[in-house]
Formats: structure tokens, C-alpha cells, sequence
């Protein structure tokens, strides 16, 4: 099989592979439908849920969130639809600290109650206004609740990375003893903690949470939301929360395309996920979100594998891992050679030959006058069309 990567030899350095204590369970959970319909403007309707949901399953996603029943009779009823899908991926939905809304799972019929019951300081003193008694009496109650409903039990006590550090042990600690949660997820709610800062936090959670799984689940306000999942399963959590296209709140969340690329190429460990098909998935909720990613999106934007400055564009024709860490068609992409303002000889005659046109050096040196000329009286590279035009009356005045 022809190589499909060309990465860093320094990945795989001793001092490097060292700090790495990746579970053996890493899963992804993706929350597409829940955070990421929780960004601005973004509405699902029923049916654009449904559609998603397959798709995700399509890909190979093991989990997936299908969003929070409680907000709209609608949601209900996807939720239902999709527990009876069939699909292979188990069907989470998010709850919170009632026993009204975990009732209502369980008659959705999802396999996992997430309980989402915020702990950052500032959301308790604003948001609940409990005290810490009050906190840690509610989360146990309403975990054994779910339980008694045969929910397995995610506990999401969110902003986790603003806490008390003594409070958020102490909760742990709590859980542990309850013996009700079957999961507790770690969420970086505003993007606050640095990757190390991420690193550390789960190693610390999971000293005290021995046998229970850890889930991670990063925002990108400060653009690190993948480097800090990949820095909490480096650290060993079990479950990466993601999103495709990174949709979700404010800046959104750690993209599930670049969290399974990243783990595959530079880490060597396989999710499971078909990486083929994520451009497709990819493009699909696009359209369904209406939220247009920008051309040069990490692995599934537009341009992504586009070329055009002549230094780059002449080694990608010998080798296309001089300028790409990993071939596009392992995430359903294509490379493209684009003709513009920094475009060199090499591309112009390899655009000509294409087509079966030949032409002389001067020819080609000429046309490629035209092409700088014609990309910077419009500020931007040419379309095919206007290429060939343009090379038309290069080559037929001769």
C-alpha cells in the first residue's frame, strides 16, 4: 500500500512517547447535535437531527448526543426517532439536575443520561446559588435517580476548569463514594485552561476517580480546543467530546474531523472513525447548519489541499508530501493546483499538458504574465475556464 502520511520523526522520540498514557478505551463522543446546535443561530429541525445522527454513524461515531429532550417536543421526538433508528452508535442525551428530565430520557429511551450541573464557582454563585452542601446532596440525588432508571450515568459538573480545587475534589470524592456515576466528564466550558492545565486536571481527576471513566469536553475560545482534548487523552482520559466543523457555543467546540486525524497521523491510534468519509459528513452538516467553514479549515476545508505559490506547487508535482502531512483522499479530499498571482512555469505547463495542449517555453512564459495579471487586477486565483481562455489566446497567436 502507497504511504498516506509523512509526519514529524520527533513524535516517536523516547522522551516524547514517555509522556503518554493514552487509555486503552479512547472513544469519541460527538455532541454535533447538542453543543454544537447550541451555537448561535444554529437550528436543527427534527428531521435535520435524524439525518445527522445516521450520518455520524455513517462515519463510525460510537456515541453520540443527541441533545437536551427538555428544550422542545421536537427534540423529544428526534431523540425517540433515533434510539429507534437502529443505528450502531449508542444515543446519549443531556439532562438536567431534575428528576422531570431524567423521566423524560428514560421514556426517550436513551441508552446514557448526561447530567449536566454546573460546579465553576462563578456558575453556582450565579446559576444555582446553592451552597456547597446543597451542590454536592443535589448531584447524588438526582445520579441515583437516573441510575434507578437504568440510565448508565454521565455526571457533567461543567466549568470545571474554574473551580475551587478543593471544592471539585471534594465532589469527586462523593461520587466515588455514591457509587452512581458510571462516567464524569471534565468540561473546559470557555475554553479557559491551557493544554497543560488540561493535562494536569485529568491526571489529578482521575487519581481520585480510580475505576470511573473520564470524559473531556473542550471550547475554543482562545483556538486551542483540539490541542487541549488531544492533551487530556495524552493524560488518559477514555472519551473525547467533539463536534463536527467544531460547531458549538461562541467559538465552538474541539472538531471531531481534527481530533481523529490528529490521533491517527501523529499518535497512530485509530477511533474507529472513516476517515474517508469526513469531508462528506463534513459538507453535509454544513449545509444543514448553515454556518460556511473558512476555505482553509484543518482537514476538511475547501482549500485545505490547494496550492498555488510556484516553489510549493513545483514540489508537490514530485512529491505531494513536501507540502502535505498526509495525502487528501484519507479524508475524502482532493489536492488542487491553483493558478494565480504567485503560480510558477512547472504548474502552467502541467495545467497545459493536462488538457493535451503543447507549448513552447515562451509560450508558457507569456501565459504566465497573463495569469499574475489577470489574478492581481482581480484579487483572486482563476477558475479553470478562465485559465484556458486566457492560454487560448497565448498559444493560438503564435
Amino acid at each position: 500500500m502507497d504511504r498516506i502520511s509523512y509526519t514529524s520523526n520527533f513524535n516517536n522520540e523516547r522522551e516524547v512517547l514517555n509522556q503518554y498514557n493514552f487509555s486503552p478505551k479512547l472513544s469519541i463522543v460527538d455532541c454535533t447535535l447538542r453543543d454544537g446546535e447550541q451555537q448561535a443561530g444554529v437550528v436543527f429541525t427534527k428531521e435535520d437531527k435524524v439525518r445527522i445522527a445516521k450520518k455520524l454513524d455513517e462515519i463510525g461515531v460510537p456515541e453520540i448526543e443527541a441533545g437536551m429532550p427538555a428544550v422542545s417536543n421536537d427534540d423529544r421526538d428526534a431523540t425517540r426517532e433515533m434510539v429507534q433508528a437502529g443505528l450502531k452508535a449508542h444515543i446519549t442525551a443531556l439532562a438536567r439536575p431534575s428528576k422531570e428530565d431524567i423521566d423524560m430520557l428514560a421514556e426517550c429511551g436513551v441508552w446514557c443520561a448526561t447530567i449536566s450541573i454546573p460546579i465553576g464557582d462563578l456558575q453556582r454563585k450565579y446559576k444555582l446559588g446553592w451552597d456547597d452542601e446543597t451542590y454536592i446532596r443535589n448531584l447524588l440525588e438526582i445520579s441515583e435517580y437516573a441510575k434507578k432508571k437504568g440510565l448508565y450515568v454521565n455526571v457533567s459538573p461543567y466549568d470545571t476548569t474554574r473551580v475551587d480545587p478543593a471544592f471539585l475534589e471534594r465532589v469527586l470524592i462523593e461520587i466515588v463514594k455514591a457509587g452512581t456515576a458510571d462516567r464524569v466528564r471534565l468540561v473546559d466550558t470557555v475554553g479557559s485552561a491551557a493544554p497543560l492545565a488540561i493535562k494536569y486536571l485529568v491526571r489529578k481527576m482521575k487519581s481520585i476517580l480510580g475505576s470511573i471513566p473520564l470524559e473531556i469536553h473542550c471550547h475554543d475560545d482562545f483556538g486551542m480546543a483540539t490541542a487541549s482534548t488531544i492533551a487530556g487523552a495524552e493524560a488518559g482520559a477514555d472519551y473525547l467530546s467533539t463536534t463536527m466543523n467544531g460547531l458549538g457555543e461562541r467559538s465552538g467546540n474541539a472538531p471531531t474531523e481534527e481530533v481523529a486525524v490528529a490521533l491517527k497521523f501523529l499518535y497512530g491510534i485509530d477511533l474507529g472513525i472513516k476517515l474517508e468519509k469526513l469531508t462528506e459528513a463534513s459538507r453535509f452538516i454544513e449545509e444543514v447548519s448553515n454556518v460556511r467553514l473558512q476555505q482553509h479549515k484543518a482537514v476538511v476545508g475547501r482549500h485545505a489541499f490547494s496550492h498555488e505559490s510556484g516553489m510549493v506547487a513545483a514540489g508537490v508535482l514530485k512529491n505531494s508530501f513536501v507540502a502535505e502531512a498526509y495525502v487528501p483522499e484519507a479524508v475524502g479530499q482532493k489536492r488542487e493546483l491553483l493558478i494565480g498571482k504567485k503560480s510558477g512555469a512547472q504548474v502552467i505547463a502541467k495545467k497545459l499538458e493536462e488538457r493535451g495542449i503543447t507549448a513552447a517555453r515562451e509560450e508558457v512564459k507569456e501565459l504566465l504574465l497573463e495569469v499574475k495579471e489577470f489574478a492581481i487586477s482581480h484579487k483572486r486565483a482563476l477558475e479553470e475556464e478562465e485559465f484556458f481562455s486566457l492560454a487560448n489566446k497565448v498559444i493560438s497567436k503564435k
